[in-house]
């Protein structure tokens, strides 16, 4: 018995079919291939002919259901199946493929010709909800299509419980077909329950202020109560930096008022951070940061932040006391104090002998943040400042330090007093200043797209109390790319200018401005292959008037959060258009898109002449 049963077996033929579907196309062409029997085993898969010609006698109903969704209810179908040929007489024995092709016409889609929405419960006359029917995906006269069918009832019921029908269900939802007329009658209706609307606010919190606090709130009493609105209020009282933990509790509801309670853990007041760093173009550097994160009730906060660097020992330190005005905008005033200072010696200005000189800059500034706005795809930032303005050096000595008293006074003798002042200025200065900030992108950890302008204008006159006049633009932007999934591409550019008197002294360009305000290009930042601020005129000591610095990058993702770069750099400072001198410099690197942000490691290399054969850039952080 069993060897008669395996002969039977293997007697039974067993054969594979090709579908083909014409006449669709897009998601309808899918749907269909989907639904067809034949269609899930035309990947080679063995069928009996009988199997074969019983799934294709099923194909034209479930072509006909499958075209339903997308409007579609009257399709003219033509179904053959087209059977292997046979060779010999013993064809039960042999294997084919079948050929099954389906002629499909879709015919019109079937229109919406009555809409009805209806409301029961306290919504029933409420003009609000009679308005919802305007805003749905799906309209009277549309093509019944039953995906967005199905999005209008989700949408119809979150418009509900938005506006404060917490309980809305939808208690019939129903399109009814008239295959006769072609036409389709849609019936949605919600049975609202009670509206639900905001009572009185009270905070939970230690510390701060009430009144203060209630600048934050953008849920009114009154207002319909909705869970969206709640997430948007906690998410502003989060985004204010005060609050570890937000969160806000219903009472009970009475006479479908709810009460809420705002509870707020507050943030250690005190947050310090220490950074160490190395760049071969500035040496060793360390960071200091102190931020109280809120002074007194009102949200008043300061941060205080010193910073070393063995390159010129430079020294800087900044405080700033921030003011918020309206917390919901941001806008906000900042008072600020600055001292930066670094070294210039006889060998920074390739002298063999000679003195030295600190640079000394003190500012005291106020500014007024105005909240950020949309201009077309772009978000503007503005902030108004108004600065004072010192600083003091004193080049003679750098020069001239080597001498003794004696032999120093015959040259200043020699050179003139106005000379001498030249040489040793102290600049008093009061600077108004505007800047305004472009920025869209994709993301802000890493940027696939994107594009940044900033444009800054400053300056000083003397009728306004300083003892010199000076004005200045400055404008930098970014734009960035990316071509297909791995590769990107960065354009970076630098420009600015000054108008400012100059004077001439031994030879060496003098800008009546502060050097703080001067141009120098170099760095990571910058031109990169030439050390930080390396770069600026020949005939000048401390900087230029102007700058225009431009960098095309091209990065490729080799592996996962990994890529190689390849940059060229150009630019420098200048005091004159005519005398202007780019440098160029190009190199490699490595990009890593860690989870706090882009890391970068760079390798430049000079194409001119400069002190170093490289440099190495260590940052991390976005672009802009």
């Amino acid at each position: 018995m069993f060897a008669l049963a395996w002969l039977a077996a293997t007697t039974v033929r067993a054969d594979t079919v090709s579908v083909t579907v014409e006449g669709l196309a897009g998601e309808a062409l899918q749907n269909v291939q989907a639904a067809v029997p034949l269609a899930r085993h035309a990947a080679g898969k063995q069928l009996l002919p009988s199997v074969i010609r019983e799934q294709h006698a099923q194909a034209a109903a479930a072509i006909a259901r499958a075209l339903q969704p997308f409007g579609y209810y009257a399709p003219i179908i033509d179904a053959e199946l087209e059977a292997p040929p046979r060779e010999g007489a013993r064809e039960s024995a042999r294997e084919g493929v079948w050929r099954a092709r389906y002629r499909v016409q879709s015919g019109p889609q079937l229109a919406v010709t009555t809409l009805q929405l209806v409301f029961e419960g306290a919504g029933e006359s409420d003009p609000q909800l009679a308005s919802l029917v305007e805003a749905l995906p799906l309209q009277q006269g549309d093509a019944l299509d039953h995906r967005v069918y199905e999005r209008s009832k989700r949408e119809l019921l979150d418009a509900v419980q938005r506006l404060g029908y917490t309980d809305a269900q939808l208690v019939a939802h129903r399109a009814e077909v008239d295959l006769e007329a072609y036409t389709t009658r849609v019936l949605l209706q919600v049975a609202t329950g009670p509206r639900y609307v905001v009572g009185a606010i009270d905070f939970a919190q230690q510390g701060f202020d009430e009144d203060f606090l209630r600048r934050y709130l953008i849920l009114k009493p009154g207002e319909p109560y909705n869970g969206a609105r709640l997430a948007e209020q906690r998410r502003m009282f989060s985004r204010s930096g005060y609050f570890s933990e937000v969160e806000i509790e219903p009472g009970e509801a009475v006479d479908a008022v709810v009460p809420l309670t705002v509870q707020l853990d507050a943030y250690l007041p005190n947050r310090y951070r220490g950074r160490v760093g190395w760049g071969s173009d500035t040496g060793v550097g360390a960071q200091l940061d102190w931020t109280r994160r809120y002074l007194g009730s009102r949200g008043q906060h300061f941060n205080l932040r010193l910073g070393v660097v063995e390159e010129r020992r430079r020294l800087a330190g900044d405080l700033s006391y921030q003011i918020p005005l309206n917390p919901q905008t941001g806008t906000r005033v900042v008072l600020g104090a600055r001292h930066e200072s670094k070294d210039l010696t006889f060998e920074d200005v390739d002298l063999s002998e000679g003195g030295e000189t600190r640079i000394a800059t003190n500012l005291l500034s106020a500014a007024w943040q105005r909240p950020q706005r949309t201009l077309g795809s772009f978000n503007l930032s503005t902030v108004a400042e108004l600065s004072l303005v010192n600083e003091t050096y004193d080049v003679f000595e750098v020069l001239f330090g080597n001498l003794g008293s004696a032999g120093q006074q015959a040259i200043i003798d020699a050179i003139g007093p106005e000379a001498y002042d030249t040489l040793a200025p102290d600049f008093e200065a009061v600077v108004p200043s505007l800047r305004l900030s472009l920025r869209r992108s994709d993301s802000r950890l890493f940027i696939h797209s994107g594009d940044y302008f900033d444009l800054q204008l400053l300056g000083a006159d003397e009728s306004l109390g300083s003892n010199i006049s000076f004005w200045q633009a400055r404008l930098n932007s970014w734009q960035i790319r990316s071509f297909g999934e791995r590769s990107r591409v960065l354009l970076r550019t630098s420009m600015g200018y000054s108008e400012a008197e100059s004077s001439e002294v031994l030879g060496v360009n003098f800008n009546e401005m502060p050097e703080y305000y001067e141009f120098r290009a170099g760095g990571v930042r910058s031109v990169r292959g030439y050390s930080f601020e390396s770069l600026f005129p020949e005939d000048a000591i401390t900087g230029g008037r102007g700058q225009l610095v431009a960098s095309v990058e091209y990065e490729y993702e080799f592996i996962p959060n990994f890529s190689a770069a390849l940059f060229v750099d150009a630019g420098n400072a200048f005091n004159r258009w005519q005398d202007y001198d780019a440098k160029v410099g190009t190199g490699f690197g490595v990009r890593w898109r860690s989870p706090v942000g882009l890391a970068r490691l760079d390798l430049g290399f000079p194409l001119d002449d400069a002190d170093d054969a490289f440099q190495i850039y260590i940052t991390v952080g976005p672009e802009f």
